[in-house]
């Protein structure tokens, strides 16, 4: 087998081994099926204290959803804070804030500490 029938059957495989359905059931986001996407990330260093409340924003810009995705995201246990729960406010349609009310904890500890959110969102591309 020459190298070129070699190179072809390796970018087949690669190409039909990244085929994903993705579904998205939603009344608010809606778009074309073959433009359904789901962007993951993780967030942390940049905490910020407003109040009781400890929050983060985050960017997703990198994801390049044509318009507002479904947002979801979890507070990661790394320290002291599984007492702690959030939820995910919308603030534009490239980034989220995510929200926790922490009165005992500064948002110096927070960053010191490295408090983390992993998030995902899904939406669509077109």
């Amino acid at each position: 087998m020459g190298w070129f029938a070699v190179a072809l059957m390796a970018t087949l495989a690669v190409n039909f081994s990244l085929a994903v359905d993705i579904k998205l059931v939603s009344k608010d986001v809606t778009g074309p099926a073959p433009c359904a996407m789901i962007c993951f990330g993780e967030s942390q260093g940049t905490w910020k204290k407003s109040g009781h409340y400890l929050y983060i924003d985050s960017s997703l810009a990198d994801c390049k959803f044509a318009r507002q995705p479904l947002i979801s995201a979890t507070l990661v246990n790394t320290g002291d804070y599984s007492q702690y729960s959030g939820y995910v406010g919308i603030e534009q349609p490239g980034k989220f804030r995510y929200e926790m009310y922490a009165p005992g904890v500064s948002a110096e500890k927070a960053n010191a500490d490295n408090y983390q959110i992993n998030w995902n969102a899904a939406g669509y591309s077109c």
